[in-house]
């Protein structure tokens, strides 16, 4: 039950868009153009959620959890983009940052949540079934070459104080950068599971 509240969350985040314009072309803050792209958000963020839905009662690809993470991550620059070419940098900076903070704050909680229903996804099929996309690969592997040039490993494994001919067992290792790192300066013995 828990899972279907990040659905429907999300779903209702996507109803937000439209109804937030909405309001605010009320008030006067919007033009009907603005009301349009709300509706546009609305509706293409409201479909993937509830396809989302679906694909995670039964579907065997999660093409539409990938697209409830992508369509946010548009959103974002694509917002400030539109209004600056509409209005100017000005006006934007000057008149428009509430509309541009709660339309990306949207988006933003909108991109958590799709974070979390394919983790939901991933735990409900297991990791065999639903293996990582070349882009999650490819970001994985972004985030361990900045650490190794931060040199966290390092510190971390030196305040370990790990000494020559000791056995490690080296549990949830991931893909076995730290491990091979060792390894490779030949100081100690891993074994993995």
């Amino acid at each position: 039950m828990r899972t279907i509240k990040k659905y429907a969350l999300y779903i209702l985040l996507g109803l937000l868009y439209p109804l937030v314009k909405v309001i605010w072309y009320v008030t006067g803050l919007v033009y009907p153009r603005g009301v349009v792209y709300g509706l546009i958000a609305g509706v293409i963020t409201i479909s993937i959620g509830i396809l989302a839905l679906k694909e995670y009662e039964g579907a065997e690809k999660s093409v539409w959890h990938w697209l409830a993470a992508l369509v946010p991550l548009i959103i974002i620059p694509l917002t400030p983009i539109i209004m600056i070419h509409h209005f100017g940098i000005k006006v934007f900076l000057m008149e428009k940052m509430t509309i541009f903070i709660v339309f990306d704050g949207i988006a933003l909680v909108q991109f958590g949540l799709a974070v979390l229903m394919f983790r939901g996804l991933i735990f409900k099929r297991g990791a065999d079934k639903l293996a990582m996309p070349r882009i999650g690969f490819t970001i994985l592997k972004t985030v361990f070459r900045v650490r190794k040039i931060t040199g966290k490993r390092e510190r971390t494994l030196r305040e370990l104080g790990i000494q020559k001919g000791q056995t490690v067992l080296d549990y949830g290792c991931g893909i076995g950068t730290v491990s091979r790192w060792r390894k490779w300066l030949a100081m100690i013995a891993l074994f993995m599971l």
